[in-house]
């Protein structure tokens, strides 16, 4: 699936710097960071024990390029990778509009943004309609994973329009507590 979404990705014009909202156990951006080792890839995680396990398992796949960032995304996107990212993506963090907040932050102007979703995202699509409006991104469409990689998850593809205004990403908490 990491593969699957990294050439989607790449079909959006996905580059480095990438960040990788919520990486967990590091799928898909430790997978990025092996593909692409002269590529500078940011993993922003915010559980300390998954952090260290990212920066553990970079180090035992010899991967200097990767960059762990044990906060919430919350606090990147307000600081040192606020704008940075010419590609951002994240996987299982949140529903749409909250992730939207999450990583549109992140992302510089022009970049993608691509987010993998299951078979509801029509549904969470429609409900993000505003936070789209607000944060500066284009919806650019759905692509499906190929049927042998997955026949339920679809790549949800985004553009970052305009820059996102000061007041988003908001407190840590608030974008899930009162989503866009």
């Amino acid at each position: 699936e990491s593969l699957e979404l990294l050439r989607i990705a790449l079909d959006s014009g996905f580059e480095p710097p990438a960040v990788d909202v919520g990486s967990g156990a590091g799928f898909p951006g430790l997978v990025i960071a092996a593909v692409f080792p002269a590529w500078e890839v940011h993993l922003v995680e915010p559980q300390q024990k998954r952090a260290r396990l990212l920066a553990e398992l970079a180090r035992c796949l010899e991967l200097p390029n990767v960059v762990i960032h044990a906060i919430r995304a919350e606090e990147a996107g307000r600081g040192m990778l606020r704008e940075r990212a010419r590609g951002v993506t994240a996987r299982a963090v949140a529903p749409l509009r909250e992730l939207l907040e999450y990583t549109a932050p992140l992302a510089s102007l022009g970049a993608p943004i691509v987010l993998p979703k299951g078979s509801r995202f029509r549904a969470e699509l429609d409900q993000s309609a505003r936070a789209l409006r607000q944060l500066g991104v284009a919806y650019e469409g759905a692509i499906p994973m190929r049927p042998e990689i997955s026949e339920t998850i679809v790549v949800l593809r985004f553009r970052k329009s305009e820059p996102t205004p000061d007041r988003y990403p908001r407190r840590p908490g608030i974008p899930a507590k009162r989503p866009l």
